[in-house]
């Protein structure tokens, strides 16, 4: 029996873009014109872009994700910038007294190849990959401050996989672990 060929998604990775800050160290939100205007000027067409964005802070340390969103309806421009998200970022940054706060979005791409736009209708696909990014989050980062999507990743466990308790994982957890890639 033959497998059907499946139709793929294309999602195309941007940043990371540095977000303006006061010198109070909040997100300058004045500035977001400017931001999107930089962005525009090197990937026209992003900003009206629909797919996933990774808010994170870089330190001396390395680079730490802190939050995992999607946007379906609104451009990336309209939902990173939302007022709730900002009050996010700023929450996260006040507990996080260093570090520049950075912005990578992953867009997706239309049959044609251009940037796909917001839809009314329903797109799995982003949702796939918010669920992807979210569990590679966690993995890194346990204070991850997504709300929705983490509770339930956080409470399930397997050895050597994810959430294992402290110990030597088995012999089949660190097999299955390498074959999946994850060891």
């Amino acid at each position: 029996m033959r497998r059907r060929k499946t139709e793929q998604t294309e999602f195309v990775p941007f940043g990371p873009f540095t977000l303006p800050r006061t010198r109070r160290k909040k997100i300058a939100t004045n500035k977001k014109a400017e931001f999107w205007r930089n962005i525009e000027t090197k990937y026209p067409g992003l900003s009206n872009a629909v797919g996933c964005y990774v808010f994170a802070i870089n330190t001396s340390k390395g680079t730490l994700p802190w939050y995992v969103g999607k946007t379906m309806k609104r451009p990336f421009a309209r939902e990173t910038w939302a007022p709730a998200r900002i009050s996010q970022y700023q929450d996260i940054l006040r507990r996080r007294k260093r570090g520049t706060p950075l912005m990578f979005l992953a867009a997706k791409r239309s049959r044609e190849g251009k940037f796909a736009r917001p839809s009314e209708r329903g797109q799995m696909d982003i949702d796939l990959l918010e669920g992807l990014l979210l569990e590679s989050a966690l993995l890194r980062n346990r204070k991850l401050r997504n709300p929705r999507g983490t509770r339930q990743l956080q409470s399930i466990t397997m050895s050597g996989f994810i959430n294992g308790k402290p110990g030597h994982p088995t012999i089949a957890a660190q097999r299955l672990a390498k074959t999946l890639g994850s060891a």
